[in-house]
């Protein structure tokens, strides 16, 4: 069994909570590379990940995995199984090592998450946790669940944050799955706008490709709808989602210039236009860079004092 350790990297800015990595529960080796990676989240898999034979013993394993992380300012969390099935026999396994999350896969009516949410306050009461700590984070993975969403995020105070599903999303939707992922930009929009609109935090669909280059598609299309969370399930992704979702010096001092010509630009109330305008959607984007890139300079800072 994976002893706690304090040498893995520190996460500075886990905050922001951009990566949300996926490794199955059984798998110490698995553990171990999430804690050497710079991921924010680090999500223990009981479910399709984890043979039910191995659950267990992965339980075990998984109350280390939530110290190791908390040890390293990571954000540790647990994807149970449906507690019609090994879901009550989950959370009895790992709850005493206080996951900041536990996820729910499959979720479709609100029925599910009030269970699991009157399930995670008798367990909070059994090991000293705090009421109302533990996060329920619903799995959408089906038309159904995506169609119903609304009503899911109204079930219980606990649902702080939603993901979306890929694969079993795409197969419920009969879709043709293609790296370039046009088949599921509705269904990423949609989640993405009820989600925010119900105030929780949208983590978006895993790319299930390994290519860089597919990796960098499916970023470009995140950020452009608007996603700063996004799940992740081969731990050689969490720089480029970091990348992605983390403004640079450099891109917040080209934010800056752009906003800068903007408000000159602006002040000369001139109405001639050339290749040099600016228009007020850049603009809005460089503010939406300072932004972001000014928490994590916060983030850094209260780090380092």
């Amino acid at each position: 069994m994976m002893q706690t350790m304090t040498t893995h990297r520190t996460r500075t800015l886990a905050a922001l909570q951009r990566t949300w990595l996926f490794v199955p529960g059984a798998r110490s080796e698995a553990h171990a590379a999430a804690l050497d990676s710079s991921c924010d989240v680090i999500v223990a898999d009981l479910e399709e990940m984890t043979a039910p034979h191995d659950r267990p013993s992965a339980r075990e394993r998984i109350v280390a995995l939530l110290a190791n992380a908390r040890a390293c300012g990571a954000f540790g969390a647990v994807r149970i199984n449906r507690m019609e099935e090994d879901g009550a026999a989950d959370l009895e396994g790992i709850m005493r090592g206080r996951p900041d999350a536990v996820f729910l896969p499959h979720a479709e009516t609100p029925e599910q998450l009030i269970a699991l949410d009157m399930a995670l306050g008798e367990c909070e009461a059994r090991f000293g946790i705090a009421p109302g700590t533990t996060a329920i984070v619903p799995t959408i993975e089906s038309a159904r669940g995506l169609a119903r969403l609304a009503s899911l995020l109204a079930a219980s105070p606990r649902i702080r944050y939603c993901m979306l599903a890929s694969e079993d999303l795409a197969a419920s939707l009969g879709a043709r799955r293609t790296p370039q992922g046009d088949e599921l930009r509705y269904a990423r929009s949609r989640f993405l706008i009820e989600t925010l609109g119900a105030g929780c935090r949208p983590i978006d669909l895993p790319c299930t490709y390994r290519s860089p280059a597919t990796l960098d598609h499916d970023l470009a299309i995140a950020q452009q709808l608007g996603f700063r969370s996004k799940c992740a399930v081969f731990v050689e992704q969490v720089d480029a989602i970091h990348r992605a979702f983390t403004p640079s010096a450099c891109d917040a001092q080209a934010a800056q210039a752009l906003l800068d010509a903007f408000r000159a630009q602006s002040a000369a109330a001139s109405s001639r236009f050339d290749e040099n305008w600016i228009d007020a959607p850049e603009a809005n984007n460089a503010r939406r860079i300072l932004e972001r890139h000014a928490l994590g300079q916060r983030l850094q800072d209260e780090r380092n004092q």
